[in-house]
Formats: C-alpha cells, sequence, structure tokens
C-alpha cells in the first residue's frame, strides 16, 4: 500500500515536472506575449515578448516585481492591476478583450488579451495566466475602416454620394446618394456605370478627373494603390442629375476590406461650390485694378502675351488709350474727383469691348485693349470711331478742364508678334495723335 502511493506521488512530481518543462518551452518560443503571476500579483514567469513589451531586457526584470515595479506608465500599470483583481473577483475568465499596451517610440498599441484563473486543488486562486497578442496594426485599421463605414451609410450634409466599391471582384459593394440644392449625382448600379456617368457629368475633358475615369479599371486602380496612394481628390466641375452645374471635390479612398482582404476604393462626391465661389472672388480680385475694376497691368500684359502666343492665325488689335489733360482735373478738382473720373472712363472703356476682349489700367490715367480676332480693316476703324466717342461722352461732365483721349493703334501680326512690338508701335501712334491735336486716334506705321 505504501509502495503504491510513493509510486503515485513520483508518477504526480513527474507529471508535474513536465507540465512545467512543456509551459518553459511555450514561453521561450511563442510569439505571443505570455505571463504568469501569483495571488498577490507579483510575477513568476514570462515570455520573452512580453519582457520586451514592458521596456526589459531580461526575464529577471520581471520576476519578483509588480506592474507598478515593472511599467514606467503608472497609469497602465494601475489599470492591469484593477483588471486582475476584477479577474479574481468575478471568479470568470476574460477571453479575448481590446486593451492598451505599453507603447513602442511614442506609439500606441493594442493587444488582444486573455486571462486565465489558475486554481489549486481544493479551487482557491493561486494566480492569473495571462496571454497577448498584439493587434495594433488591425486595430488600428478596423477602426479606421469602421469610420469609413459609418461615412458611408451617414452622409455629411455636404456630400452628394459615396460608392464603396471592390475591385478584386469588380462591383459596387454599395451607393448612397441625397440632394444637395436640388441635386445630386447619377444612380448607379455597376462600376462601368458609375465611371460612364461620371466622364458624361465633368464640363472639361482636359482635367485630371476626366482623365481618371477614362482610365477606370482594376489593373490601374491597384498600380495606384501599390505605387503607396490611398487617396486621390480631384476638383471639377459637373453637371448634377437634375443639369445644374456645380463644383466638386471627389476623394478616392483606397482601403483594404477588413472582412474579405480584397482591395476596395470608396468614391465620395462633395459639394465645394460656394467654396470654389469664394476661391475664384479672391483669384479675380487679385487680378483687378482694385479702384477701376478692370485689369491690372500685370495681368493684363500677362493675358496679352497669352493670346499672342496661343492665337497666331488671326489679327487682334492692341487700343493704348491715354486722357488728355489730367494732371489738370487733379490739380483744379482734386484726386477724388480724379479717381471718380477714371472709373466712369474705365467703366466705358469695358463696355466697349467683348468679354473675351482684354481691359486693363496700365498706368495712372492709361489703359489697354485687346480686341481679339478682328476681320476687317473697316470693323477695327470703326471699333475705334466708337470707342474715342464712348471717352467724349465721360469727358463732357468735366467741360471746364477740356479733358479728352489720345489712341494709338498696332496691330498684329502686321505691326509686330510680341507685345512689346506692338507696345512700342501703338505708343509711338499715341505719341503722333498727341502731337496732331490730342482727341483723337492714329494708326502705326509700318
Amino acid at each position: 500500500m505504501g509502495e503504491n502511493k510513493i509510486n503515485r506521488k513520483n508518477c504526480c512530481e513527474q507529471s508535474h515536472n513536465t507540465i512545467l518543462a512543456a509551459f518553459q518551452t511555450v514561453l521561450d518560443n511563442t510569439n505571443d506575449m505570455m505571463f504568469v503571476k501569483d495571488a498577490k500579483l507579483t510575477y513568476l514567469a514570462a515570455s520573452m515578448p512580453f519582457v520586451r513589451m514592458t521596456g526589459k531586457e531580461r526575464i529577471n526584470e520581471i520576476v519578483g516585481k509588480t506592474d507598478l515595479e515593472i511599467f514606467e506608465d503608472e497609469e497602465l500599470a494601475k489599470r492591469y492591476i484593477a483588471d486582475d483583481r476584477k479577474l479574481m473577483r468575478s471568479g470568470r475568465n476574460q477571453v479575448d478583450y481590446i486593451e492598451p499596451i505599453a507603447e513602442e517610440n511614442g506609439q500606441v498599441r493594442y493587444g488582444s488579451t486573455s486571462k486565465y484563473l489558475l486554481l489549486d486543488e481544493d479551487n482557491a486562486i493561486i494566480g492569473v495566466l495571462g496571454v497577448t497578442k498584439d493587434i495594433t496594426k488591425d486595430y488600428l485599421a478596423r477602426q479606421h475602416y469602421q469610420q469609413e463605414i459609418k461615412y458611408l451609410f451617414e452622409l455629411p450634409e455636404d456630400t452628394y454620394a459615396v460608392s464603396y466599391i471592390d475591385v478584386d471582384s469588380w462591383r459596387i459593394i454599395s451607393q448612397r446618394r441625397q440632394k444637395i440644392s436640388d441635386g445630386t449625382v447619377q444612380a448607379c448600379h455597376s462600376v462601368e456605370s458609375l465611371c460612364e456617368a461620371a466622364i458624361e457629368s465633368i464640363l472639361d475633358e482636359k482635367c485630371d478627373a476626366y482623365e481618371f475615369y477614362s482610365n477606370f479599371n482594376a489593373e490601374t486602380l491597384r498600380e495606384i494603390y501599390e505605387s503607396g496612394r490611398t487617396l486621390l481628390t480631384f476638383r471639377y466641375q459637373r453637371c448634377m442629375s437634375d443639369g445644374s452645374l456645380h463644383w466638386v471635390s471627389n476623394d478616392i479612398r483606397f482601403r483594404t476590406d477588413i472582412d474579405s482582404g480584397h482591395l476596395c476604393v470608396m468614391l465620395s462626391a462633395r459639394n465645394i461650390d460656394r467654396e470654389k465661389q469664394e476661391e475664384q472672388k479672391l483669384v479675380l480680385a487679385a487680378k483687378m485694378d482694385k479702384m477701376t475694376m478692370v485689369l491690372n497691368r500685370a495681368t493684363t500684359m500677362d493675358s496679352i502675351r497669352k493670346i499672342l502666343a496661343e492665337e497666331t492665325e488671326t489679327k487682334h488689335v492692341l487700343f493704348m488709350v491715354d486722357v488728355d489733360n489730367f494732371k489738370t482735373l487733379n490739380d483744379t478738382m482734386g484726386h477724388q474727383t480724379g479717381d471718380e473720373f477714371l472709373v466712369a472712363l474705365a467703366t466705358e472703356i469695358r463696355m466697349n469691348f467683348r468679354e473675351t476682349d482684354v481691359v486693363g489700367r496700365v498706368g495712372g490715367d492709361e489703359f489697354f485693349a485687346l480686341m481679339r480676332n478682328a476681320t476687317e480693316m473697316q470693323t477695327i476703324n470703326k471699333k475705334a470711331e466708337d470707342l474715342l466717342k464712348a471717352i467724349n461722352k465721360v469727358c463732357e461732365k468735366y467741360a471746364s478742364v477740356q479733358l479728352s483721349a489720345s489712341i494709338g493703334i498696332s496691330i498684329y501680326p502686321e505691326h509686330g508678334k510680341t507685345l512689346d512690338a506692338l507696345y512700342a508701335k501703338a505708343d509711338n501712334a499715341l505719341y503722333q495723335a498727341k502731337r496732331k491735336g490730342k482727341n483723337q486716334f492714329v494708326f502705326a506705321s509700318l
């Protein structure tokens, strides 16, 4: 009988040693963060991934110590201790819950943790076994993914529509639309119809968005994603479902679907019409002469140069206008009156030319006007006569000063093919107009 007890004892000890050896093998080889604590929450053993997670290098820096003695982040240590005590009070194991783990190089990390109560033969708690997997990458990806899925189903007020496309299966998984100012994007039930609708609705065929949708296919999308780009943004003017025209911001976000692992893209179309209008106002304001509200000198010169460089097959006419006796007006009636005159004069000059022509103030009382695509000399001559009459109407209100205007005219390409050449010719013609008695126009000579 006594021999049987000894055999059973030896067998138990052998089994116990085998289990301990097996557990130590697991600790030595696992990629998971594992630890064992006693009932007082003092560490008895740990895997090296756990040791490294705490910021330590050797196991003996862990064993015999508590969380408060190990972790630099006191709040994190208190959280771990509170979790362990809650586990021991409840008497129930906790499996696969998400918790923060120690930061690495200042980066937040998360773990999926399971904790199991260790019991003796009398079911008394003698310790805690914990296993944590670092799921930081997957957790953050899922959080971001869930935020975007929420965006898909809860459209912001300024968003016309969002479409979620599975690139690998080449289908629209989901699409949400809403009206903004009585307009929205067209409803689409396939990727092909979505692209067709986008291409047909984009006004500028030279814009990046048009090119993007013209080459919208699975291969191109994968190339973009594999190049490291995860977000593309296009801003363009689009014809909405009701026929209205609006500026939209089109965002294309690349994501890997959490559940399927497929490459997906989320397309959103946001209304930026008001934003674009304000932006255009600022751009326009920068181009204008603030007092007269015709183009300023720099913009006038740049615009004329651009036309001469691009529209080389047609005739263009440069009118150079200079006010006669303007200094007398300022000296006798004041600069405020002089400014009022210039505003009225600029308005009259502007009204005598088409919107496609260029009208600008290039000096104090000097204006340029470029008449584009002029056809015949008779038309050009008539334009000069009408312009002079219009200017005289403004000048009549200041009869006591005897205001008038002299106009020098040069023609592209007869008098030159560059702005500098036309400027020089028109300036010389203007000088001739003043020498001949002012209040007249003179064409430049060849």
